[in-house]
C-alpha cells in the first residue's frame, strides 16, 4: 500500500483543531491505521502546541521558527519519508472516506497532485472544484466549473485541501516564495508541474468542508488579501505565460491598466499593480533565467519535534 501522511498547517487555530482533528482521525481509521497525523504549527502565539499535546498526544507536530504561511509547507514535506503528503488547512473538516478517491490516482506515475472538492462549512455550496484558466485582453483569469461529478484532469491544486507526491513536490522546489504571503503559489507549482509532463487531477468524490475565510484572510484583512490576489496574477503570468513578445506587451500595458483601474475606483487592482512593481524584476529572472525555486537549504524549523 501507498504510504502516506495528513499534513495540518496550524497558526493561532485552536478553535478549528478539534474539528479538523477529530474528523482527520476518523478518516485515518476508514482508510489505514498507519497513516501519522502531522501539525505543522506555524510559530502560533498563543498555546495551541500545549492544546495539542494535551489533548492530540498520538499528534507528531512541527513546530516552525516563526509564520511562514504556506510555505512553512515546504520544509515540513521534506522532513516526511511518505510517498504521499496530504497538504491541508486547519480551518476544515473530512468527510470519513476522503482519503481513498485521492490516493488511488497516484498509482498513475504521472500524477503530481490531486485536489478536492471544496464545500462551504454547511455542506451546501461548492467552493474549490475543476479549475481552468484564460486569458482575455492579456490578462489572466482563473474560474472554478462545479458541474464536475467526475475525476478530470484540472488548472491546479488547492494548496491546503490536497494530496501531492513528495518527491516530485521537492523536485520542483515546492511552493515558491515570490508569491510570500500567499495566493498564486499553488498554481504556479502546478504550471510548472504540467511544463514537466506531470498532471493534477480534480477528485470530486473526495469532500472536504471549509470555513470560508477563517484562517488567511482573518488574518490579513480581506481588502489586503484581495490586492496579493492580484499582485500575484501578474507575478505568476509575467513568471510563466506566453512568449516573450507577450511579455513585453504585457509589461508596456500594465501602467495604463494601473491607471484605469485608478480613475475608475478599481483601488483594490490599482494597488495590486503598484504593489507587483518590487518583485516584477525577480518574476522575470525566473522566467528568463529557468531558475527553479529551491526549498530553503536551512530549516526554518525548531530542532524539536514534539511528541517525540
Amino acid at each position: 500500500m501507498i504510504s502516506c501522511c495528513l499534513v495540518v498547517l496550524n497558526f493561532n487555530g485552536q478553535s478549528h483543531l478539534k474539528d479538523c482533528l477529530d474528523s482527520a482521525f476518523l478518516a485515518v481509521r476508514a482508510f489505514a491505521d498507519n497513516c501519522p497525523v502531522v501539525v505543522v504549527d506555524n510559530h502560533s502565539t498563543e498555546d495551541d502546541v500545549q492544546y495539542l499535546r494535551s489533548n492530540y498526544p498520538q499528534v507528531e507536530i512541527i513546530i516552525a521558527k516563526k509564520n511562514g504561511y504556506l510555505f512553512s509547507l515546504n520544509e515540513a514535506v521534506a522532513l516526511r519519508k511518505e510517498e504521499i503528503v496530504f497538504l491541508l488547512n486547519n480551518d476544515v473538516r473530512f468527510d470519513p472516506d476522503f482519503m481513498a478517491p485521492l490516493l488511488g490516482h497516484f498509482e498513475d506515475a504521472k500524477v503530481f497532485a490531486v485536489s478536492c472538492k471544496t464545500m462551504d462549512w454547511e455542506g451546501t455550496r461548492v467552493i474549490t472544484a475543476k479549475r481552468y484558466g484564460y486569458f482575455k485582453k492579456m490578462w489572466f483569469y482563473r474560474k472554478w466549473d462545479t458541474n464536475v461529478s467526475q475525476a478530470v484532469l484540472t488548472l491546479d491544486f488547492c494548496g491546503g485541501a490536497s494530496a501531492v507526491r513528495r518527491t516530485t513536490f521537492l523536485e520542483l522546489g515546492g511552493f515558491d516564495r515570490l508569491f510570500y504571503p500567499g495566493y498564486f503559489e499553488d498554481t504556479d507549482l502546478s504550471y510548472r508541474a504540467w511544463k514537466q509532463g506531470w498532471k493534477i487531477i480534480y477528485e470530486p468524490r473526495s469532500v472536504i468542508y471549509h470555513k470560508i475565510s477563517a484562517s488567511f484572510n482573518k488574518e490579513y484583512g480581506h481588502e489586503r488579501a484581495a490586492r496579493l490576489i492580484c499582485r500575484n496574477e501578474i507575478l505568476f503570468t509575467l513568471k510563466n505565460c506566453g512568449n516573450l513578445f507577450f511579455a513585453i506587451s504585457y509589461l508596456f500595458l500594465l501602467p495604463f491598466r494601473a491607471l484605469r483601474s485608478l480613475f475608475s475606483g478599481n483601488l483594490t487592482q490599482a494597488f495590486g499593480i503598484f504593489n507587483s512593481l518590487p518583485k516584477i524584476p525577480l518574476a522575470l529572472i525566473k522566467r528568463f533565467g529557468g531558475a527553479r525555486t529551491n526549498v530553503c537549504k536551512e530549516s526554518t524549523f525548531l530542532p524539536e519535534i514534539a511528541g517525540q
